[in-house]
């Protein structure tokens, strides 16, 4: 059985700081046994671990060696995060499935730093994002990905050279985006009147 052990201290540290983060878009959810795990897969020059709870996903790439297959997160606090592969026969799923298109024609793009930008850049954009779905670290530089066509529907991607971070947006029906949608047509109005005046 292989184990995965990573403290907070020393050269480790930073893939620390991302790993945490992966662990957390895990599913705590008891009766989805296969994403309570971590997925940990071969790549170059190291491995790939992937973590999902059906609301957002996070794949970050690490330096470090392991054997592929699923892990169970055993520690997970503020020194040590430890995985133990798991004996459980299960598949993950398919997540490439789920990481939306991101070219020039199908996709917004804008490079932005941390959480904050994230969702405030989304917002703007019209894809509203739950905070506590956003697993960004405050100085982690990202392109954020907004779909041309239904943002308030279509998932957020959040990319850089190591991490994918995918993030359903919040239901266009929460009573609070029709309000907010009504501050920003009023906002748009206000400038056009300014505009005119100073015209």
């Amino acid at each position: 059985m292989n184990t995965i052990e990573i403290t907070s201290k020393g050269a480790g540290k930073k893939d620390f700081a991302r790993l945490k983060s992966v662990i957390a878009c895990a599913s705590k959810d008891p009766t989805r046994a296969v994403i309570n795990l971590v997925q940990v897969e071969a790549a170059k020059d190291g491995v790939t671990v992937t973590a999902t709870d059906g609301r957002r996903l996070r794949s970050d790439r690490f330096r470090f060696k392991a054997e592929p297959g699923l892990y169970e997160i055993k520690t997970c606090n503020a020194r040590t995060v430890f995985l133990v592969q798991s004996r459980d026969k299960m598949v993950f799923p398919n997540y490439g499935q789920v990481i939306p298109l991101h070219g020039k024609q199908d996709a917004y793009s804008l490079d932005g730093r941390g959480k904050k930008f994230v969702l405030w850049a989304a917002s703007a954009l019209g894809c509203y994002l739950d905070p506590k779905l956003v697993e960004v670290g405050e100085d982690e530089v990202v392109t954020l990905h907004i779909q041309k066509n239904a943002p308030h529907l279509s998932p957020a991607l959040v990319k850089n050279k190591t991490t994918t971070l995918v993030v359903m947006p919040i239901t266009p029906n929460e009573p609070w985006t029709s309000e907010l949608e009504a501050i920003k047509a009023d906002l748009v109005r206000l400038r056009e009147k300014e505009e005119r005046q100073a015209a």
